[in-house]
């Protein structure tokens, strides 16, 4: 009983921390501009608070940081790197193409034009793998809070299955501050538009993070895994250009797709109580 309170002071400072930081910047560039904001260059910090929040409940409850798991299961790399990427594209593509009558793909200027340009597979290859790279290593810091910090405890108290719904939620919702502020935008869909379906597929993403989680105990799979959701889950969209009518259709089918493999995770999730 002392730990699961112990679990509680600990979460809820964890928490008021990370949303704390995300609602203030949020605040701050929205206030300047949104999308505009001259502090739009902050954005990145976004990715900080969750480890913040981890060294708050450290100060404040003497929590151990938790930041296990810094071992990487090669056997698992393949779902970490391509499942959501392409259950996103597998369905986004075609629905491109319905719409548009095409894959309106165009020229890139950092790779010197799409079309007949020698080289053009290998910039495309090592502009995934830096992608991946450096938003795997921000990732880093929001899992040692999401996945690191708060899932083993919610599970030690609610059970593995609710503990993923749990966690996958918070984190969410967590993320709607950045809509609604402009941090996060896509063009031709309101702020309001993009809280809501944003965070339905962020909420499919942390059921499938949480499973990887549970299966491996692995910090650096789970923040691999992320970088690709948010790097390669978009990437063929980077060389197209839409007429942007169907832009809010085709985000909710990302969501749809994320949710949909979060759905195939948490039925694979085994039930109980975690071990840590």
């Amino acid at each position: 009983m002392a730990a699961r309170d112990d679990h509680k002071r600990e979460i809820a400072v964890f928490l008021s921390a990370a949303f704390g930081g995300a609602i203030l910047l949020s605040f701050v560039i929205g206030l300047s501009g949104g999308a505009n904001s001259p502090f739009l260059w902050l954005a990145p910090l976004t990715m900080f608070l969750p480890a913040l929040g981890v060294l708050a409940a450290r100060f404040a409850s003497g929590a151990p940081l938790g930041i296990d798991g810094m071992h990487l299961p090669f056997g698992w790399l393949p779902a970490a790197l391509f499942i959501m990427p392409l259950a996103i594209h597998a369905v986004v593509l075609p629905s491109v193409f319905i719409f548009e009558g095409k894959l309106p793909w165009v020229q890139v200027p950092w790779l010197n034009g799409f079309y007949h340009t020698p080289g053009l597979a290998g910039r495309i290859v090592l502009s995934a793998v830096a992608g991946l790279i450096v938003v795997s290593f921000l990732a880093f810091f929001e899992e040692i809070g999401w996945r690191g910090f708060l899932l083993p405890r919610l599970a030690t108290r609610f059970g593995t299955r609710r503990a993923a719904v749990m966690s996958a939620l918070i984190w969410a919702l967590w993320h709607i501050p950045y809509a609604l502020s402009g941090i996060l935008h896509v063009g031709n869909i309101s702020p309001l538009e993009l809280a809501v379906v944003h965070a339905l597929g962020t909420f499919g993403a942390g059921l499938f993070l949480a499973f990887l989680w549970f299966k491996t105990e692995s910090l650096l799979l789970v923040s691999v895994a992320h970088g690709a959701f948010n790097n390669w889950g978009q990437y063929a969209f980077k060389f197209m250009k839409t007429d942007g009518e169907h832009d809010l259709v085709l985000l909710v089918l990302v969501a749809m797709a994320g949710l949909a493999v979060g759905a195939g995770a948490l039925a694979r999730t085994r039930t109980g109580l975690s071990p840590q």
